[in-house]
């Protein structure tokens, strides 16, 4: 990761939203995972974090997308 400093994520991603949090709900950390076009137009994935994440908690969270992903596209498979 960059050492460079954190700028407000509506200056890091111009032009994009996303789905607000639920009423109650207070953000604290953040990974978002981006699809971009990099210097030659090719598709590309880049991450960045809003912080330094903790790396166990990080890894759980992105298995427990991987394991609801892997049974969403099943699940698109067996109904095909």
């Amino acid at each position: 990761m960059s050492d460079e400093p954190r700028i407000p994520l509506a200056d890091a991603l111009p032009g994009m939203g996303i789905h607000p949090l639920e009423d109650g709900e207070v953000p604290i950390s953040a990974f978002l995972l981006i699809k971009l076009l990099d210097e030659d137009g090719d598709p590309s994935w880049s991450f960045r974090t809003t912080e330094a994440p903790n790396r166990e908690e990080l890894l759980g969270a992105l298995m427990i997308q991987v394991d609801l992903l892997k049974a969403s596209l099943l699940s698109d498979w067996d109904a095909d």
